[in-house]
């Protein structure tokens, strides 16, 4: 979803006026946390993970993590709820057969480099992964999700938005109260400069709880210059932007569309008409595979050039080493953490 930028305000008047289903939000949250009984799952799972609702850098993580797990011999899978698309599962991701409106733009473009199972029932499509040959599970989103136990929660948060006003939806974007949050996550990665006024506080509490809290940045990983039309249809289009322009790219142009954004033909034909080169992200371009071969999607997907990027994270062998003790005690003590 697009964040709204009452969001990021205390004082608006509309956060003001949702404050009240906030808390019939917050009693329905603590309710289904209370009265969920959790699966204990056989297998380690990571859950990465977020506080707020909207963009955070989930997915890049999620797929730094596969290539670190992956580095260390283990056959990570990644479950997926599959959120946008029609199928229910459990069913592991065909690239070669399933399109974003089936499955979802994001697992559709992890499935390009690693096994991706979605269904909103996570216990199910991890039996999947683990019949498949998965002997540890990356879980993408569903950090307050309390119906799988998990061994270890990385969660997530933009140095630029923070936690935003820090009111409970649909006030805010906070999902859970940062007060049962802090106690549940294992460590807390700051991606992007931390330049939000709530960030010193949440990192503060986190430490006091004694947890780590890391930091990590997003890096495009092919150079680029020339002046070029970017678009795309995700949560925090700024950041796409400002990656564009640290690359070297010359921003003559920009468009932007909601978060997991369908593109019509009429859109992309208007896009086509740009006479200078379009440039969009690797999840965008996953919304356009499998359109028609005479469409204007198709001929959008291939004249557009995509902008790669990847998560770098500072001290990332303290963080992996907190992962793997997470995950060889949990195993060794049939020990998962369920709230």
């Amino acid at each position: 979803m697009t964040e709204p930028r009452f969001w990021q305000s205390r004082r608006h008047p509309l956060s003001l006026a949702l404050t009240p289903l906030s808390l019939v939000y917050g009693g329905a949250e603590a309710a289904r946390r209370k009265l969920t009984h959790a699966q204990h799952p056989g297998k380690p799972v990571i859950c990465i993970g977020n506080l707020t609702a909207g963009g955070g850098g989930k997915t890049p993580t999620v797929r730094w993590l596969a290539e670190k797990m992956a580095a260390q011999d283990k056959q990570p899978a990644i479950l997926s709820r599959g959120y946008g698309g029609s199928e229910k599962g459990p069913l592991k991701v065909d690239p070669t057969q399933h399109i974003a409106s089936q499955i979802g733009d994001e697992p559709l473009m992890l499935a390009a480099d690693w096994p991706v199972y979605i269904c909103a029932d996570r216990m199910q499509s991890l039996r999947l992964a683990v019949q498949d040959g998965a002997d540890m599970l990356i879980k993408d989103d569903g950090f307050q999700n309390p119906s799988l136990a998990h061994h270890f929660n990385l969660i997530v948060v933009d140095g630029a938005s923070g936690l935003g006003n820090e009111r409970l939806l649909p006030a805010g974007p906070m999902r859970q109260p940062l007060s049962v949050a802090v106690q549940k996550l294992d460590a807390l990665l700051v991606i992007g400069a931390a330049r939000h006024d709530s960030l010193a506080f949440l990192m503060d509490a986190v430490e006091a709880f004694g947890k780590p809290v890391f930091h990590g940045h997003m890096q495009a990983t092919a150079p680029g210059s020339g002046a070029v039309h970017g678009f795309c249809g995700i949560a925090k289009p700024e950041k796409f932007r400002a990656n564009l322009a640290a690359q070297g790219y010359q921003i003559d142009g920009f468009t932007s569309f909601a978060d997991h954004h369908d593109f019509t033909e009429a859109e992309a034909a208007k896009l086509l008409a740009h006479d200078m080169p379009l440039i969009t992200t690797e999840k965008d371009m996953a919304r356009l595979q499998g359109a028609p071969a005479d469409s204007a999607r198709a001929a959008l997907a291939h004249r557009a050039a995509v902008l790669p990027i990847a998560l770098k994270v500072e001290n990332e062998a303290a963080l992996l080493a907190a992962i793997n003790t997470a995950m060889v005690d949990g195993q060794a003590n049939q020990t998962y953490k369920a709230y």
